[in-house]
């Protein structure tokens, strides 16, 4: 079950996870959460994600259920403090990042090879170094395997879909005559996508506004906007927001959206293929090498809904002649073109955003190809009685291929809508063949789709070295004289260099050249290097004395040296104890001052243009008037300095599909973040209830110089609302909103809403953690011994804060129970979801040849932040959800164990909260699949055989 990690008194020196110190009574004052194989196994997953995102410390990140917003990895997030703050370790060492956020794609971790995953909740880089400001993830590995085990596993929902495939092969053993032993274990794993429109509540996008179908402008027939020229006569009709009409050639209100849910993905699918060797061998009684090699490979698919051109602005001669004559003539009255002008052939040009989604040529295609292989080799031994060491050097390499299929190209666009003939552009290289976009589906033909197609290509790459060396042991009869138990002590050395880069094919690295791509990813590159030093110290200072069975006092001090283009030195430290009154109840204490170094991505990305999520323009619409477009003071009158046209004043479109442009990159003058995290509890474990083990603990992560940025909610909020701009002037904030020639925040050419990143941040969350294990040997309770025992569990985390301020002129937003656009970008990777209680209780029986078990998951109830006010009431609000999970182990013999497991058993249903009321990435399909089961009841059975 989920339980503390408890001292026990043996006679071996041991090692664990939040502490480098090697005592024989081995107890950490940090709170650790260990999850043992048994629970890992239960339900039978393909990934650790899975596992890790439904614990009560951790909120989901990026995994299988991200589509819109994937890098092709699936993270972890403990704390919901982001992911590049909590640290992943196999087996106490450092995993190679797959990208340049320092994020670890945890689909190279072997499942087969787990023998359990401790969880420190709290700051650990004194221990462990930076990026442990949140807590970390230890993966431990089964080294000591021993036979051969072929295990494999099928799963599919209970509507016949989202299948799910998993087979390893482990195989360990000894040689040298047991000097040393080998692990090789070979996995492959294969999932099937599940589409939006496979599920009735996916099926239809829907607005958070209204909860009324909104799909995208950019559909079918073309979304048309132009701008009328000033001193038209009154009562010219506006084409600002308009449709083009097959039936009648008119440009009309419009009257139709593309509804582009059903192509996206709930599930992405998977193909993974794993290698995995561990190895060591005993040269003598003071020295012993180890080696480890990670290897894996996998393919991570996206689907996103047709490419078009997005509202981009081009210049469009008026003689164009898919132009019917009538829309013609219209567009020529509110351009003031002239009637010799305004005929067929004629070059005058227009400037249009055109809305096309280009359903002829199937959904856009994100394929990512990641590998990763990383390797370790150390030595380590006795030095004598009392001391130990260990010294290592570890390299690692990830790679990445994203192709993307089917987007298309906007200069090729540009071209082919400049024509007066409909078989030769007026530029007539690349081929070109004039484009039709005011038309009805099935107007772009496939020669013009041949033409204007555009595939494109992405790498990256990511290097790490870690070289690490520390020793280990006691202080012999140096003790305290009221203590028996010798002082333990741990020092060491460690260097980590990483290196990290992409590089793109031309048209990738051009704002908006790739359709539907929201940002570009220009050529970048970075280096940084942390040299460190530190040390620890547990003192037992009491035991077997009067209210003191024990009483402990743990110290640590990590000395770091940063180095970009500059060097920068910090401190990272610890100070915490335990006091054991009596016997079975200790009482548990840690102060720490946590670090993070900046990322490549931090330090080094371009300013580029990507995507966010906005339901409504405050300049939208009736929300401002030409009557004040010039007066000072007024919303209007801002609105026209902050870009938009007088002649759009009145009559700007929402944003196209609750989506904007927003502006982001890296800052090289970052430095590292500085976090306090404190934690205070108890551990009791009755002498009256064997095998009852109770503990809560309270913890506090105030986290200063937080690498942030505002949201797109910040900035808007700062510039237009009066509540923060009495006098809505041109502000600071204001001076970060840039909308394209048109006015609005769409297309290629509207740099968007420019959220800078700076270590001005400010982040707080504090809670407590509860946790139950009890294994009840049944024979006590009066019951034939046939009917084993049961072992019962409960972890709980009840959330007392959660809150971001991302600089100090910026508002200190509140996210605890809350979800938004805003509170997404608290962890900078996910959902921003913190639910004021979410707890796991499990209860596993077990009994001769059999184990049944169910895991009761518990998600608190959320609202829309700021209180459920700006949206459709029945989207405002999340109710409690609780899912359970049933599981069946059959052991038919020595060899073979059958395996069954029904997860989300009751098959309920996720939240339906519309398209618009969170981030893009974790706001899909009217609800938030990574947060929330979208699948349904899901059945997967499996088989072990074993020699």
């Amino acid at each position: 079950m989920y339980a503390p990690v408890l001292a026990q008194e043996t006679l071996e020196r041991v090692e664990i996870t939040g502490t480098r110190i090697k005592t024989i009574s081995a107890v950490s004052s940090s709170p650790v959460t260990s999850i043992g194989v048994a629970e890992i196994n239960s339900s039978q997953p393909v990934a650790v994600e899975e596992v890790i995102k439904g614990l009560p410390a951790a909120v989901p990140a990026i995994g299988a259920a991200t589509n819109n917003g994937s890098g092709g990895g699936a993270t972890i997030d403990l704390r919901g403090l982001g992911s590049y703050r909590s640290l992943v370790l196999i087996d106490g060492r450092r995993m190679v990042p797959f990208d340049l956020n320092a994020n670890v794609d945890t689909n190279s971790i072997p499942v087969a090879l787990l023998r359990r995953i401790d969880l420190v909740t709290g700051g650990a880089s004194a221990v462990y170094g930076a990026d442990a400001v949140s807590g970390v993830a230890n993966f431990v590995l089964n080294r000591q395997f021993k036979g051969v085990e072929l295990s494999t596993s099928y799963g599919k929902s209970d509507r016949g879909d989202a299948g799910r495939r998993r087979t390893d092969l482990t195989m360990g053993g000894a040689f040298g005559d047991g000097r040393g032993s080998m692990v090789l274990s070979l996995g492959t794993t294969k999932t099937d996508e599940l589409r939006q429109g496979e599920r009735a509540i996916g099926s239809t996008s829907r607005s958070s506004g209204t909860g009324l179908p909104q799909g995208s402008p950019t559909g079918v027939p073309s979304a048309i906007q132009i701008g009328s020229i000033l001193g038209l006569p009154a009562g010219t009709p506006s084409l600002a927001d308009v449709q083009i009409n097959p039936a009648t050639g008119r440009l009309d209100a419009p009257f139709n959206t593309y509804n582009f849910n059903p192509l996206n993905f709930y599930v992405t699918p998977l193909d993974r293929m794993q290698a995995t060797a561990l190895g060591n061998f005993v040269i003598n009684d003071h020295a012993e090498v180890y080696a480890d090699l990670f290897y894996s490979r996998s393919d991570v698919l996206s689907h996103l809904a047709p490419s078009g051109s997005f509202l981009n602005t081009y210049q469009v001669p008026i003689g164009n002649p898919f132009i019917p004559e009538t829309a013609r003539q219209q567009i020529c009255q509110v351009r003031g073109i002239s009637a010799a002008n305004c005929v067929l052939g004629n070059t005058t040009m227009v400037p249009m955003a055109i809305g096309r989604r280009f359903t002829e040529l199937g959904p856009r295609i994100n394929d990512f190809n990641n590998k990763s292989m990383q390797g370790t080799v150390g030595l380590k031994g006795a030095i004598n009685d009392n001391w130990s060491y260990d010294a290592y050097i570890s390299k690692g390499e990830s790679t990445q291929v994203q192709t993307r299929g089917n987007w298309g190209s906007l200069s090729k666009v540009r071209q082919a809508l400049d024509a007066v003939s409909t078989t030769t552009c007026r530029n007539t290289a690349n081929g070109c063949v004039p484009l039709n976009v005011f038309g009805a589906e099935g107007s772009i033909t496939p020669a013009m789709l041949n033409f204007i197609n555009l595939s494109a290509i992405l790498q990256s790459k990511v290097e790490q070295q870690v070289m690490a060396a520390n020793v280990s042991g006691d202080l012999g009869r140096f003790k305290s004289p009221w203590s028996t138990d010798p002082i333990g002590v741990a020092a060491g050395i460690e260097s980590r260099e990483v290196t990290a880069s992409n590089f793109s094919d031309s048209a990738s690295q051009i704002q908006g050249e790739v359709l539907g791509t929201g940002a570009p990813t220009p050529d970048r590159s970075g280096k940084l290097k942390l040299d460190e030093l530190y040390v620890e110290a547990s003192i037992p200072l009491l035991k077997n004395k009067p209210l003191a069975h024990k009483l402990g006092l743990e110290l640590g001090y990590r000395h770091t040296e940063f180095k970009t283009t500059n060097s920068v030195d910090y401190g990272s430290w610890k100070v915490g104890g335990d006091w054991e009154p009596v016997q079975g109840f200790r009482i548990r204490a840690m102060q720490q001052r946590a670090t993070r170094a900046p990322n490549i991505n931090e330090l080094y990305a371009p300013l580029v243009s990507g995507l966010s999520n906005l339901a409504t323009d405050p300049c939208q619409g009736a929300n401002i008037n030409q009557g004040q477009a010039n007066t000072a003071g007024t919303l209007s009158n801002l609105c026209r300095l902050t870009g938009v046209p007088l002649a759009s004043v009145g009559n700007l479109p929402a944003p196209a599909a609750g989506q904007i442009n927003n502006r982001t990159g890296g800052n090289p003058n970052l430095g590292p973040e500085e976090a306090d995290t404190t934690t205070l509890g108890f551990v009791f474990q009755p002498s009256m209830v064997q095998n009852l083990t109770l503990s809560l603990d309270y913890y506090k992560i105030n986290l200063k110089k937080a690498v942030s940025s505002p949201s797109v909610t910040d900035i808007l909020t700062d510039c237009y609302d009066p509540a923060r701009n009495s006098g809505l002037t041109m502000n600071a904030a204001c001076q970060l909103v840039l909308r394209g020639p048109l006015g609005t925040f769409n297309g290629a050419d509207s740099p968007g809403v420019v959220t800078p990143q700076s270590n001005l941040g400010k982040l707080w969350t504090a809670g407590v953690d509860i946790g139950v294990s009890y294994l009840v040997d049944l024979r006590k309770l009066g019951a034939d011994a046939k009917w084993g025992k049961v072992d019962i569990g409960l972890n709980a985390n009840i959330a007392e804060k959660h809150a971001i301020q991302p600089t100090p002129a910026a508002v200190k937003r509140d996210c605890l129970g809350y979800y938004s656009i805003a509170c997404g970008n608290l962890n900078g990777t996910a959902s921003g979801f913190m639910p004021k209680t979410k707890f796991t209780q499990r209860a596993t029986w077990m009994f001769g040849d059999w184990t049944l078990g169910y895991n009761w998951r518990h998600i608190g109830k959320m609202t829309e932040e700021p209180g459920g006010t700006n949206f459709l009431p029945a989207y405002s609000k999340i109710k409690a959800y609780n899912y359970v999970d049933l599981s069946a182990a059959w052991n038919v013999h020595k060899n073979l164990r059958l395996n069954l497991s029904v997860n989300n058993a009751f098959d309920e249903k996720a939240p339906e909260v519309g398209n618009t009321i969170g981030t893009t990435t974790a706001n899909s399909g009217n609800t938030f699949p990574q947060v929330y089961d979208v699948v349904g009841r899901y059945i997967t059975v499996g088989a072990t055989l074993k020699f």
